[in-house]
């Protein structure tokens, strides 16, 4: 255990948010859990938007005995199973200082500070190459739940897509028809809602830890007013005037040569249609005609439907992430989790195994 080590929950302040910030950064170096670090203005939001579902979203920050944040800790509800008590569990360790008990106190802390809200179970994601990690994970009792991988479509491999009959099939045999945004836009005054309504409801159902508790305006923002929104990348199926379906692309500023699947769904009803099939070939034709080099999306192997048809259009499989799962059971009472608490310098010494 490192000497001085302590746990608190961090504050609103700006100092607290730019430690939380600038400590996930150092982490990533050699702990790539996510794609990159949240900038100040994404855990503003974050937290904003937990505050306003009413949801329980804590942020802790470990410290040295001379005040330096070395760890931090998140925990926030997981809000599309039907019983809630699921939360979603973030440590980040800075990278010089892992195997130093410092993972560990944070997961007590937070588990403690979980037990008294009603938690009853943690998840948290493990990268698939950190097998030490995962087995540190373990030795804490969690097991893995499913696994979320990256599939890449090098575009210039693929035939050509044929999609008129298809297109048709469609419409004669289930009376829908797939428009773009754009065209959606064009003659619906009501798309926005619409497409925000749809966005929400598949979102529910897919197990992801972000973009939880996304409102109008921030789904607006990032899928219809981001730089690298695509307005013609952007399919949704339509019944009449009812949005029962949509996938859509994005670009990135730093990778102009990738396309990035951002959501793929049709509501339960319209299920089992092969309507997922068509509007995954409707990215690919569109990746084909506009010249973009690669597809990326992702996948979990509990979706074995969306996993068959990635594979059968030839998108590879890469390195990606373990969700694991445990019971809330704090074996360790710590301090209870107000502003500024401190971990309780009696149980440091009986923290063993550190996680990170």
């Amino acid at each position: 255990m490192l000497p001085g080590l302590t746990i608190r929950r961090a504050t609103m302040t700006p100092a607290d948010y730019e430690a939380f910030a600038d400590l996930y950064r150092l982490a990533g170096v050699e702990q790539p859990f996510d794609n990159e670090a949240p900038s100040l203005d994404d855990l503003h939001a974050f937290d904003r938007a937990c505050e306003r579902s009413g949801a329980h979203s804590w942020r802790y920050l470990a410290q040295d005995a001379s005040g330096a944040t070395i760890g931090v800790g998140h925990f926030f509800p997981v809000t599309w199973l039907q019983n809630p008590g699921t939360y979603w569990l973030v440590i980040r360790v800075h990278h010089a200082l892992r195997r130093r008990g410092i993972g560990t106190a944070l997961l007590r802390q937070m588990e403690a500070d979980l037990a008294e809200l009603g938690g009853r179970a943690l998840w948290i994601f493990v990268p698939e190459q950190a097998s030490e990690l995962s087995a540190a994970f373990e030795r804490h009792g969690f097991t893995e739940q499913m696994r979320s991988n990256p599939f890449v479509l090098e575009v210039a491999h693929t035939a050509p897509v044929d999609l008129a009959r298809r297109l048709e099939r469609m419409k004669a045999d289930h009376g829908l028809r797939i428009m773009t945004l754009d065209e959606c836009r064009a003659e619906d005054p009501d798309w926005l809602d619409k497409i925000y309504a749809l966005h929400a409801a598949l979102t529910r159902e897919v197990p992801i830890p972000e973009k939880i508790f996304t409102t109008r305006e921030e789904f607006a923002a990032f899928a219809i007013e981001a730089p690298q929104a695509l307005f013609d990348a952007f399919f949704v199926i339509r019944d009449g005037d009812q949005y029962v379906g949509l996938s859509f692309l994005q670009g990135r500023a730093d990778t102009p040569d990738t396309l990035y699947q951002e959501l793929t769904g049709t509501l339960p009803a319209y299920r089992g249609k092969g309507l997922a099939r068509v509007m995954k070939l409707l990215t690919i034709d569109y990746a084909q005609r506009q010249g973009f080099r690669r597809i990326v999306t992702w996948v979990e192997n509990t979706n074995a439907g969306m996993l068959r048809i990635n594979l059968s259009h030839g998108f590879e499989r890469q390195p990606g992430l373990v969700l694991l799962e445990r019971s809330v059971v704090p074996a360790i009472p710590l301090t209870p989790a107000t502003s500024g608490a401190l971990l309780d310098p009696s149980v440091q010494a009986h923290i063993l195994n550190p996680v990170v």
